[in-house]
């Protein structure tokens, strides 16, 4: 694993892809599908606030560079360059009993909350993530974007805060970390 999951930094995001499911533990700022869409919103708050903006937002020297658009045909090109960010549920389950040994069971809750669910099969994003990003409201044209609880989407093998017993870690699916 070569970032860990932390709470509004690097998270936790399922891909669909070809019928094949992928965990990935990455930067966020990857995940903003239609980074033109984004760039657009920022220009506007900034002209709304009066100040010049002097973009261009988005950092060019990332895993997205010159793959404005992710969706279902750049995938293929953006795949290769996420492999290092690639992590298997068993590697995200370690981690997560490591982190609920070493980590309030609060901080680790929130920080292996899966925050999106990209389903390229369905031109789906779906969002978990707990900050006012909208990841949803930036989303390729014939795509749907939403804001909503995406575990019941997820394969039982595939949920990493069950353990091998299919005992309950984090209950992410009641919705608190209780």
């Amino acid at each position: 694993m070569l970032l860990v999951p932390k709470a509004l930094e690097n998270i936790i995001v399922g891909v669909l892809i070809n019928n094949h499911f992928k965990w990935y533990v990455s930067k966020k700022d990857i995940w903003f599908l239609d980074r033109k869409k984004l760039e657009e919103a920022y220009k506007k708050k900034f002209k709304e606030m009066g100040i010049a903006y002097t973009g261009p937002f988005i950092e060019e020297d990332d895993e997205r560079k010159g793959i404005d658009i992710l969706d279902e045909d750049s995938y293929a090109e953006f795949a290769p360059r996420m492999a290092k960010y690639a992590v298997s549920a068993k590697e995200l389950r370690e981690r997560l009993k490591l982190n609920l040994l070493t980590e309030t069971k609060e901080d680790t809750f929130y920080s292996f909350m899966p925050s999106l669910f990209v389903n390229f099969d369905k031109r789906g994003l779906y969002s978990l993530y707990s900050e006012p990003a909208s990841y949803e409201d930036f989303v390729p044209e014939n795509w749907t974007g939403r804001y909503e609880d995406f575990l019941s989407y997820i394969d039982r093998a595939e949920k990493y805060w069950y353990d091998e017993n299919e005992i309950v870690l984090l209950n992410f699916e009641g919705g608190s970390c209780n």
